[in-house]
């Protein structure tokens, strides 16, 4: 056998690859897929937690079965292997999208035009290209905005979240005022969001919630809103690079810088449903193993202090 003819793909691999391919492009498939990966059963405790209809969970279950991604065992839905050597390719190396030492020289150079308002088009180094596909697993990146500090990518990811329609993931190293205030009016208009959040060089989020009600008049009713809105899911985790993505395409992405891992260094935009779709399977990861969020703790406690502040009066029901 020749080695073209050894390489031929069945038509039956093929349709089922394309079939698997589909299914885990639908947001709901992903999570339920995700979250099998350590068991789940078919209780309403699950469809109340993660907010799926009875329709939408047990036909999207039922569609992971079918295709041999997922079986019942002891009372549980669980991978197969099959859906287990998916699961990993789904999540190999996301945990670590750092920038390597020896790309850093060219990235500072990068960062310095960007800073000096040059088009940043074709800037983003090649070899920074490839690491980040190597680790997304993504081969077609395609062209990136560039932002050199935080401020202009929180500015252009609220404009985003403004025009967004449907779903948004945000994993955040920051708390912030100006995307809260964006994701808050997005879930008013009826979108789905979805929240992790985490401590940053030992800043707390009471620290971080501290310094936006300071600088932000209205940011206590708009992060007490936040944490009680049914569109709304929050939760706290360990966030080793911030992330977005918009309506299962408009990816943000902060690049950390492996010398100073707790500062911004610099972000990037791309529009690619292939790496959107595995930053949400990485966002489920990171949310297994998240705790319950402490925003509306923090503010239920230090409330008879902040309210004394102009403007930051709780609006009650």
């Amino acid at each position: 056998m020749s080695e073209d003819e050894s390489r031929t793909i069945s038509p039956e691999v093929e349709t089922k690859a394309r079939n698997i391919y589909a299914a885990l492009s639908n947001s709901d498939s992903l999570r339920i897929f995700n979250l099998a990966a350590d068991g789940i059963d078919a209780s309403t405790t699950v469809l109340e937690k993660y907010q799926f209809t009875k329709k939408r969970y047990y036909g999207r279950l039922k569609e992971l079965v079918d295709l041999g991604l997922v079986t019942k065992e002891d009372g549980e839905y669980k991978h197969t292997i099959l859906g287990n050597i998916i699961f990993e390719s789904q999540v190999k190396d996301l945990e670590q999208i750092l920038l390597k030492k020896s790309n850093l020289t060219s990235v500072i150079e990068m960062k310095k035009k960007v800073a000096n308002h040059e088009s940043s088009e074709g800037l983003l180094p090649k070899e920074l290209i490839a690491d980040i596909e190597s680790s997304t697993g993504v081969s077609d990146l395609g062209a990136a905005k560039i932002f050199d500090n935080w401020n202009e990518l929180s500015m252009d990811v609220a404009i985003e979240i403004e025009m967004m329609k449907n779903e948004l993931y945000v994993a955040s190293r920051y708390v912030d005022f100006r995307t809260a205030e964006a994701a808050l009016r997005a879930a008013k208009r009826g979108c789905k969001v979805s929240i992790l959040h985490s401590t940053r060089n030992g800043l707390s989020t009471k620290l971080q919630l501290m310094g936006n009600l300071m600088t932000h008049p209205k940011a206590l009713v708009v992060f007490n809103e936040l944490t009680n809105h049914p569109n709304i899911t929050l939760c706290e985790s360990i966030i080793p690079y911030s992330f977005l993505v918009i309506d299962g395409e408009t990816v943000g992405l902060e690049i950390v810088n492996p010398e100073d891992p707790y500062s911004f260094f610099f972000g990037m935009k791309f529009k690619n449903q292939n790496l959107a779709l595995k930053l949400i399977s990485h966002f489920d990861s990171l949310a297994k193993n998240a705790e319950k969020d402490t925003i509306a703790a923090v503010i239920e406690a230090n409330k008879a202090t902040l309210e004394k502040q102009p403007n930051n009066q709780i609006l009650t029901n």
